[in-house]
């Protein structure tokens, strides 16, 4: 069957790919399920899609049409994404790769069980074609950085390492061990009185700002997960032949337990990387100078594991292509010299990645923990153009760049870590073509940050990570028995809740007092764009799910007394407090509800007639094109103009009052934020409010905290530091503080003598992780005996 033919002249200007064609479908699915324009599609239904924007006219065909019309572009939406691969003597079924990531799921003693079996065997299940390990020690626990990483540095572990290797390869997923030696960031060592490998006395030491942003509480964890101060040991010869044989026996164990190849790990900073990089290497014998010495320990490492594995056995190494903030780091021409004496050696494919300054706070989020979409992707294909084998590339790299990389022969494989995390089954649900369906990452830190403090990873988005052995299978089940369920609110905490129950069987109404969905998290997207993604499906799985959604309708006695619900779940959010500073109520002050109000074009607070006629009219305006419901587009529009001043100080630097600076200096404003409090966004994970504040004041946005604010003035606010007090001149005053529990609906449904479940910010402020987790886990216990007994 040949392909459609393109609509005619004059209704579209040129045919669209298939992901354009999927994302202008649900752009106009939204905007028809909150009546916003005539067209569009209702999702869940047999009728009802659009072939785009350049459609005049309300045009609709089943839905099952669009999926065919969509897959009949080619096998898949994503060909080159999802064809096979050789590395060496392993073929792969698509080119996507879970990225390795230290999840700290394993015992205090490197043995591999069923939690961490389950963990691998979801990600397998999810049609991944390989899944490349957490680092796995290769001398455990020497050269470990946690007790809480595999081991392979004997055959006692083997058993273990073989039923996880069983377990993947049964939903047809290939899985290779990443193995490392932690060097100078071997914190076991550190713990247990060893002295760290190093290549020599370095005489970099960094930064050393990893603390500046941290509380008191952080500070003590990353001291206790780092063991204390360590002692160095310049490797001998003995040292380096000692670590070469522990490479290969290690390997050797690999190929017995049942790992289709082996990763070396090159990178991060670890023993083999730190041999690479000139700032960490000054040794004057064959181990150090030139980028060839550099590289010979990695190069007689891969030989003699392909000596003592077989040759047929297929090995990598995961190199840096930089290592950022490093005064004499490594260079993208070191890694390129490095990747090609790794092939010469034996190397069957090269995994690039990139590294900091460990001791720089920031550095994480552009090294390791990449921020920036697809940054190291460039260099990879510069690796590809220079080696004669597969290229592995990493880092916050989205599907349709992936296919694009691979169709155009840039790079052969695409790792993915955290969205990996977020869904595991995002590859297969890309090969079925649904992409909307992918639970997105939004790239909050909360996974990577637990590594820090050696910690078992979690995810924000996602409660089932690292608890796959409680929850996997239990989300995938029907209910006992249905029940009816009634929901009140539509934040992320109720969209969550009325998702999983419909999923399991249940019957869920859900009333939201505003005409749209999303609550707090809505405002959160207008200043974070990949907390829209996050918006997005939620309402897309909630619509398609079959729930009953009652907007701009409160949840009252009434509409209880009317559907008789076995169940009723309060997720209306927090309240916010009115302010008792001195000048809180002039005009030029708002908070996040009057905020909400202007950029939303709603009518919550009387926010709008504050702001003059312009402003009026501009909200006007922007309401009736629909662009006030699109964070999207509002993004977009806030760039030419904003009912807001020019100088803007910002009051509470938590979570929001950081981003919402972001917003506004990036849109030109000059903004102060003062901070009662000793540690700026507390509440967001480290790395991203390492990155966060990096980024702000590069904005020039200025920072105070540790102030006491004593009133707000007609152009200015006063406050005070210390015994000194100063004046912020301010046209417009943002207060983000004063959020609190709202238990009113809870108490009320207690005093007629319901026991309604009360989750989310209503019971206390927990941002999108709390939100989400707290109504997976209500709607989880529905139908369940747990739930009747409680």
């Amino acid at each position: 069957m040949g392909r459609p033919a393109a609509p005619p002249t004059g209704i579209v200007s040129k045919w669209a790919n298939a992901t354009q064609l999927l994302e202008s479908t649900q752009v106009y699915a939204e905007r028809l399920n909150s009546k916003q324009a005539p067209i569009g599609f209702t999702a869940g239904a047999q009728s009802g899609t659009v072939l785009g924007p350049w459609v005049e006219h309300t045009a609709r065909i089943p839905i099952t049409q669009a999926r065919c019309l969509l897959l009949l572009m080619g096998d898949t939406m994503y060909p080159h994404l999802f064809s096979p691969l050789q590395i060496g003597a392993l073929e792969i079924k698509n080119r996507i790769a879970m990225a390795p990531m230290g999840v700290e799921i394993i015992d205090d003693d490197g043995e591999v069980r069923e939690r961490v079996i389950r963990y691998y065997e979801e990600r397998a299940r999810g049609g991944a074609g390989l899944l490349i390990t957490e680092v796995c020690a290769v001398a455990y626990p020497r050269g470990a950085t946690s007790t809480h990483q595999m081991a392979i540095s004997d055959d006692r572990y083997l058993p273990g390492l073989r039923q996880l290797t069983d377990r993947v390869h049964r939903h047809g997923a290939k899985i290779a061990v990443q193995l490392v030696h932690h060097g100078k960031v071997s914190r076991v060592d550190t713990k247990q009185d060893r002295p760290l490998l190093v290549p020599s006395e370095p005489t970099f030491h960094g930064v050393m700002d990893l603390a500046n942003d941290l509380s008191a509480e952080e500070i003590g964890l990353l001291i206790g997960a780092s063991g204390g101060v360590p002692k160095l040991h310049p490797a001998t010869k003995l040292d380096i032949e000692q670590a070469i044989e522990d490479f290969a026996d290690a390997v050797a164990r690999a190929r017995e337990a049942g790992f289709d190849a082996a990763e070396i790990h090159g990178a991060h900073g670890y023993l083999i990387s730190s041999f690479l990089s000139r700032a960490w290497n000054l040794r004057e014998d064959e181990y150090g100078g030139s980028i060839e010495n550099r590289s010979r320990l990695l190069c007689e490492i891969l030989k003699a594991s392909k000596a003592k594995a077989g040759h047929d056995f297929p090995i990598w190494c995961r190199l840096d292509a930089l290592e950022y903030r490093t005064p004499n780091g490594i260079v993208f021409e070191d890694a390129l010299r490095a990747a090609e004496l790794a092939v010469e050696a034996g190397a069957d494919a090269i995994h690039l990645s990139a590294y900091q300054d460990s001791t720089s706070g920031p550095g994480f989020t552009e090294g390791t923990l990449v921020h920036t979409e697809a940054k190291h992707v460039e260099h990879a294909a510069q690796v590809r153009e220079r080696v004669g084998v597969p290229v592995i590339a990493v880092g916050r790299i989205e599907p349709s760049l992936a296919e694009e990389l691979i169709a155009k022969n840039r790079v052969d494989v695409i790792a993915m870590g955290r969205k990996m995390l977020a869904d595991p089954e995002l590859p297969k649900k890309l090969q079925q073509g649904t992409p909307e369906d992918v639970r997105p990452c939004i790239y909050c830190y909360t996974c990577v940050a637990q590594a820090f403090f050696d910690r078992r990873v979690r995810c924000s988005v996602n409660p089932i990570t690292a608890n796959e052995i409680d929850l996997a299978e239990a989300a995938r089940t029907p209910a006992q028995r249905s029940q009816r369920v009634v929901i009140a609110g539509g934040g992320p905490a109720g969209l969550e809740a009325a998702r999983v129950a419909a999923a399991r069987g249940h019957q869920v109404t859900l009333f939201e007092q505003s005409r749209q969905l999303g609550g707090t998290l809505r405002f959160a997207a207008l200043a974070y764009e990949p907390n829209e993604r996050l918006l997005n499906w939620l309402e897309r799985q909630v619509l398609a799910s079959g729930v009953t959604l009652r907007r701009g309708e409160a949840l009252g006695l009434e509409q209880i007394r009317a559907l008789q619900p076995d169940t009723v779940i309060v997720a209306t959010g927090a309240r916010r407090e009115p302010s008792a500073l001195p000048g809180a109520d002039r005009d030029h002050v708002f908070d996040g509800d009057d905020l909400r109000a202007l950029l939303a074009g709603s009518g919550e607070t009387d926010a709008g007639q504050r702001v003059g006629l312009f402003g009026r009219l501009a909200i006007r305006a922007g309401h009736w094109i629909g662009a006030t419901q699109s964070p999207r587009r509002l993004r977009t529009l806030s760039k030419r103009y904003m009912p807001i001043g020019r100088k803007v100080v910002v009051i509470g630097g938590n979570l929001v009052g950081l981003e919402l600076a972001e917003f506004f200096a990036e849109r030109g404003r000059q903004v102060t934020v003062l901070h009662e409090g000793d540690v700026l966004g507390q509440a967001l994970a480290h790395p991203r409010r390492w990155r966060l504040l990096e980024d702000i004041r590069n904005e020039g946005v200025e920072l105070f905290k540790a102030v006491q604010i004593e009133e707000i003035e007609e152009t200015s606010v006063r406050y005070r530091n210390g015994d000194d007090t100063f004046q912020a001149e301010a046209d417009t005053v943002v207060l983000t503080t004063g959020l609190a529990e709202n238990p009113t609906l809870a108490d009320e449904l207690k005093h007629e003598g319901l026991e309604p479940i009360v989750i989310g910010d209503c019971s206390g402020v927990g941002y999108i992780e709390g939100a989400i987790h707290e109504g997976f886990r209500a709607a989880l216990a529905l139908g369940t005996h747990e739930a009747a007994d409680s």
